[in-house]
């Protein structure tokens, strides 16, 4: 089976969604998701076999994606709130990001860019200054 016909759906619902531009505010909008499935649930299945390149070459590129326009959407003058650490692989990130996206199921129905940003920020904030 030719993995680019299975992303497709997924690849037009990531474009309607940064079309949309639902990060702009930092406030996720509670609307459906398109009927192309941009759930996280969509998104883990795909990443999780790591075997296939175009998958993880997708997953790679999508979240590196949404976390570039979270730091495009900030205001200059907002502190960061999600600070990855320097050096830091991707293959690490996405491997915690399938182990956390496991253990919280309750995100399967969201948007999986909002599920990027929400487990960014919690497994890697930015140390806050006193």
């Amino acid at each position: 089976m030719n993995t680019l016909h299975f992303f497709q759906p997924l690849r037009r619902a990531a474009l309607v969604f940064a079309a949309t531009s639902v990060i702009s505010t930092g406030v996720f909008a509670q609307t459906p998701l398109p009927n192309s499935d941009a759930s996280t649930a969509a998104f883990v299945a795909l990443c999780q076999n790591r075997a296939d390149v175009e998958a993880q070459n997708f997953c790679f590129g999508f979240g590196e994606g949404v976390y570039q326009s979270s730091l495009m959407q900030r205001s200059p003058s907002a502190k960061p709130t999600i600070c990855v650490p320097k050096g830091m692989s991707r293959d690490t990130v996405l491997s915690e990001f399938l182990v956390w996206t496991q253990a919280r199921p309750q995100y399967n129905g969201e948007y999986a860019a909002k599920t990027i940003i929400r487990f960014l920020s919690s497994r890697y904030p930015c140390a806050k200054t006193p």
